[in-house]
């Protein structure tokens, strides 16, 4: 009973994190993306010098789109320790934050890009 109590105590103080896409976006700003690409005169090398390779590609009308993301997630530490005690039935609560860096190109040069910031809080059971 006590190394339980202990254990629910120190999760308690932790919380579960994941992430998953571009980390070199996972603290950049729009103005970080905006001293970083100038439309008209960045290109398609130095993007990828600053960002990596993209999430995804696609064309359209001639341009090349490029789309760069980075999303974390991250559960409280007492939806863990409801789980570890099992109390899971009363809910979870988690946030999320995403990070999404939209580019077009044209013949490797960017003509147009976005950058967008969402967090999103939420829960399940009793904890909504």
């Amino acid at each position: 009973m006590m190394k339980t109590t202990a254990l629910a105590v120190v999760m308690g103080c932790l919380s579960a994190c994941s992430s998953a896409g571009i980390a070199s976006l996972k603290s950049v700003t729009a103005a970080d993306v905006d001293r970083s690409i100038r439309d008209g005169v960045t290109t398609s090398s130095q993007l990828r010098q600053l960002y990596g390779e993209p999430s995804e590609t696609s064309f359209e009308n001639g341009n090349e789109q490029w789309v760069y993301v980075y999303s974390a997630t991250r559960q409280d530490g007492l939806s863990m320790v409801q789980d570890v005690v099992g109390l899971g039935v009363l809910g979870t609560r988690d946030s999320a934050k995403s990070n999404i860096l939209k580019v077009t190109l044209h013949k490797d040069i960017v003509v147009h890009h976005s950058f967008t910031t969402s967090q999103n809080t939420g829960g399940s059971g009793l904890r909504q």
